[in-house]
């Protein structure tokens, strides 16, 4: 048996552990659910990769991939490489033209009429590198990316556009290019809509009698170009080239500053005062001052 202090130190501890425990029927209020996923349905695609040579040249690659990680977003990549030698008898000149053309739609959850973003962003990883040598060094190589843009566009007019800056080197010059852009934000309605994407890269390198090093563009993995075309002694040398390429994505968000737009609160009720000059009603009189009624 417990002495009777011990009962009521007993009794405390008791009421102090139900008090840390839930009360039976009370629910906690889940949080708010996050706005449903849009969807985007890709439609009919163009997409060309056009390739230019001429004298001792090169082309690798060359490849336009659309993907879709998640329903409401897209992936287009865009790899290839171009590489340009010394021919004895003309100038060298090799490019690579990227040209998509994209249809997709937007739709919006349990096909509600519900405001939309679009997020648009651009990244560029590639190499360029030229090269001089040849006749007393006046052989020399240029590369470049000349081109990197993507542009979506409703019945022909334009919702949003990003575009990589340019680059090019020359005379012995080399260039590791990691470029970004956005993301980019636009407003659009749910619908169809067209995405052009366009890429460009580029090599030459003029005439010469005498063996010279190569100009290149490269923009995609290692297996696009031959390593005897660039030697052990390149600048870039074991690097890891799986990521290189040009790639846009685009993806689709519910707006919910625009779907869920905040109420007027409701003012006071309007007054409705009777004219001072009513008649009054029949059988009823008005008072004027001194004066009694009749």
């Amino acid at each position: 048996m417990f002495p009777p202090k011990s009962y009521a130190w007993i009794a405390v501890l008791i009421l102090a552990v139900l008090a840390t425990l839930p009360l039976a029927g009370v629910v906690a209020e889940p949080p708010a659910a996050a706005p449903a996923p849009m969807a985007i349905t890709l439609g009919p695609r163009h997409g060309h990769v056009t390739p230019m040579r001429q004298g001792f040249t090169h082309t690798g690659a060359g490849i336009v991939q659309v993907t879709q990680p998640t329903p409401d977003s897209i992936l287009i990549t865009m790899i290839g490489a171009a590489m340009a030698g010394a021919h004895p008898c003309k100038d060298s000149f090799a490019s690579l033209d990227f040209d998509l053309v994209q249809a997709f739609e937007i739709t919006p959850p349990n096909r509600k009429p519900v405001a939309a973003k679009l997020v648009v962003e651009a990244r560029a990883l590639g190499l360029l590198r030229s090269y001089r040598s040849g006749c007393c060094n006046k052989a020399y190589g240029n590369a470049e990316m000349s081109e990197g843009t993507a542009a979506v566009s409703t019945d022909g007019t334009e919702v949003i556009a990003v575009a990589l800056e340019p680059h090019a080197v020359g005379g012995d010059e080399d260039l590791s290019i990691n470029d970004h852009v956005g993301p980019i934000e636009a407003s659009v309605a749910p619908g169809k809509h067209t995405l052009h994407q366009r890429f460009r890269i580029s090599a030459a390198h003029v005439r010469s009698l005498l063996p010279c090093g190569h100009a290149s563009a490269e923009f995609a993995p290692e297996s696009a170009l031959d390593p005897l075309w660039l030697g052990n002694r390149e600048s870039f040398h074991g690097l890891a080239k799986k990521d290189l390429g040009f790639q846009v994505s685009l993806r689709v968000v519910v707006d919910a500053a625009e779907t869920e737009l905040p109420q007027p609160e409701p003012g006071p009720a309007p007054q409705c005062n009777a004219p001072s000059n009513a008649r009054s009603a029949p059988g009823s009189f008005r008072s004027q001052p001194g004066r009694g009624p009749r």
